[in-house]
């Protein structure tokens, strides 16, 4: 049967698939011109729905829509053009009913009163605009299409707009149209794909029987060689007449029988590639036996057996030696489980990530391979990465805090005067400044490791910045019952540094300062000029102190004293870390001098320019 043949099936094919393509498109083509229309009908009858409601609000104040007429009668004169209907809603009671009326129109409103029937479209005396669709199936009584007034039947859109005054709903107008163009445009493509249908069908049927003298004629040539060979007789050859797919397949099917041979040696030189890949991973591979020896290794698995078995194992004779003792638990769980394991090793100060999948003979665990990967750089990037995000989120707590406290203080105008409240504006701003500088900073932690971080001093004033850090904290003390003090000498005090970087030490020192300190003690900051002509700084409180056990670890990173002595919540352990960066990348030093229930003090001498140069 035809049906049976290629030519049959491929017929069916095209014309089943032109025929899924033709309806999918004009679905989609019905469907976009639906709502193209509808969304354009609707657009323009919403405008204009809206400004005839509003002039009709604007006609007069208090009025009921009776008193309106003369203006709806001017609205309806507009109507004409735009192919469109009105009927204005008065509302009754509290807009639970409703009654209409027109003034030119009023006969021909049967139509569409099926419309207003419905529901929802008392709504509109809530003061929502509603946007209805509704087919009406009664024409116009008395006749045909005219053109005062055409006859509306089939799909129609209106749109309702509320009319108010005083602030009530008085009523609605409601303006509706025909959607017959929507129809005839639907129609008129519908028979546009028809006709493309038909042709299509045509032309799928005329080709496919062209193909078919082409196409079965070889197969069926193919088919009785494919007989014969399979009956064992690999010299017979197919006429290849054709240079298009057919012939390339007849040519195949020649090379079959010279290639099963080849095949073989093929096999043989899959294994020695597989062996040779192996052999270029830089990842360790073990393949391990059902008893737990290990059989087959590249050589970075047998550098790292060789450096694991140094441990004294006892490696047996023969061909076969155990698996490094490492291993044996990751494999027991494999064999147990019969599913992929992976999981971290630390052996000689490295980190191995290991993965081990089972072998199967058959239903059997015969045994297991393991890929070990030293992950020991990617662990220790891991770690930055996460010290990091400490970093950021230590030092933007402080400037944080302090644009959250003052900005309450403006909010709840605590700051009486213009002054006051312009100081603190002040403070906000440069808090925010200092903080985009600070982020930005803080990208470059891996610089300042290093000490190779741009820093770019300048020769400024020590007492001004130290009044900034003093004003600053002047409210976070208060607020936590810490006097904070400042002892400045009378002269200008001159420093050559960096005022970003420097005025992060002292936030940070301040800051632990006022944790660490309880209520009515004293956190007083200190400069003055040393021997050298350098600078001093010295943060001095009357808090819990340090233990003396944390003081030699105080300036690592991450190092925590008691967290119990604070009185807010613990930092990260970055601050002071970061600290004594940005002063060494001064050329200076920092130190800190404690006693535990008397207080703090950390010093910080910096050089002169002369002596930084």
């Amino acid at each position: 049967m035809i049906w049976r043949s290629v030519v049959g099936k491929l017929w069916l094919t095209i014309i089943g698939l032109v025929s899924v393509v033709l309806i999918v498109l004009v679905l989609l083509l019905i469907q976009f011109l639906d709502q193209f229309f509808e969304n354009e009908n609707e657009r323009s009858l919403t405008t204009l729905s809206q400004e005839l409601a509003q002039m009709i609000e604007d006609s007069g104040s208090g009025q009921s829509l009776q008193t309106r007429r003369h203006v709806i009668e001017m609205a309806e004169e507009l109507l004409p053009a735009y192919n469109t209907q009105m009927v204005v809603l008065t509302a009754e009671g509290n807009g639970a009913s409703y009654d209409y009326f027109t003034t030119a129109q009023e006969e021909s409103l049967g139509p569409i009163e099926q419309l207003l029937k419905r529901s929802d479209l008392k709504e509109v005396f809530e003061g929502k605009e509603k946007k209805v669709r509704g087919t009406l199936d009664v024409e116009v009584e008395g006749g045909g299409e005219t053109e005062e007034t055409p006859p509306f039947e089939g799909d129609v859109l209106a749109v309702a707009e509320p009319i108010r005054s005083e602030g009530d709903v008085i009523g609605a107008i409601v303006l509706y149209q025909s959607l017959s163009q929507l129809e005839h445009t639907t129609n008129r493509t519908k028979e546009l794909v028809f006709y493309a249908a038909l042709i299509g069908i045509f032309l799928t049927t005329f080709f496919a029987f062209f193909l078919s003298s082409r196409v079965t004629q070889p197969l069926l040539k193919m088919k009785q060689a494919a007989n014969e060979m399979a009956e064992g007789n690999f010299d017979i050859r197919v006429p290849a007449r054709t240079h298009d797919e057919i012939g390339e397949l007849a040519g195949t099917f020649n090379r079959m029988g010279a290639q099963l041979e080849e095949s073989i040696h093929a096999l043989s030189q899959e294994k020695e590639q597989l062996s040779s890949v192996l052999k270029s991973m830089t990842d360790a591979v073990i393949t391990v036996n059902a008893d737990g020896h290990v059989i087959i290794t590249n050589p970075p698995a047998d550098h790292l057996l060789e450096v694991w078995s140094e441990s004294g194992e006892d490696q047996r004779q023969l061909n076969y030696q155990p698996l490094p003792k490492p291993l044996v638990d990751s494999f027991n769980q494999v064999v147990e489980t019969e599913q992929e394991y992976a999981t971290d090793l630390f052996v000689h100060g490295r980190t191995w990530a290991v993965v081990m999948t089972p072998l199967y003979n058959r239903d059997q665990v015969r045994g297991a391979v393991a890929v070990l990967r030293d992950v020991t750089e990617e662990r220790r990037m891991d770690k930055l990465r996460k010290d990091f995000v400490a970093n950021v989120s230590h030092e933007l707590r402080t400037p944080l805090a302090m644009l959250q406290g003052y900005s309450e203080a403006l909010v709840d105008d605590i700051a009486q005067s213009p002054e006051d409240r312009k100081e603190l504006a002040t403070i906000i701003h440069d808090e925010t400044l200092r903080m985009g500088r600070l982020v930005k900073e803080l990208l470059d932690l891996a610089r300042m490791e290093s000490g190779s971080i741009p820093f770019k001093p300048r020769e400024v004033v020590v007492q001004d910045l130290g009044h900034r850090i003093i004003r600053k904290f002047h409210s976070y003390a208060t607020e936590n019952g810490v006097h904070l003090e400042a002892a400045f000498p009378e002269q200008p005090l001159y420093g050559w540094l960096d005022e970003d970087g420097m005025e992060q030490v002292l936030t940070n020192l301040i800051d632990n300062a006022i944790r660490h300190t309880p209520e009515n003690g004293t956190v007083t900051l200190e400069m003055d000029k040393s021997s050298d002509g350098g600078v001093v700084i010295r943060v001095r409180d009357t808090g819990t102190g340090i233990p003396v056990q944390d003081l030699p670890f105080i300036f690592e990173r991450f190092y925590k004293a008691d967290k119990a002595r604070t009185r807010g919540g613990s930092g990260t352990g970055l601050g002071l870390s970061i600290a004594k960066h940005i002063v060494e990348e001064h050329g200076g030093n920092i130190s800190v001098e404690s006693k535990e229930g008397k207080g703090t003090v950390f010093t910080i001498r910096l050089p002169d320019r002369n002596g930084e140069e």
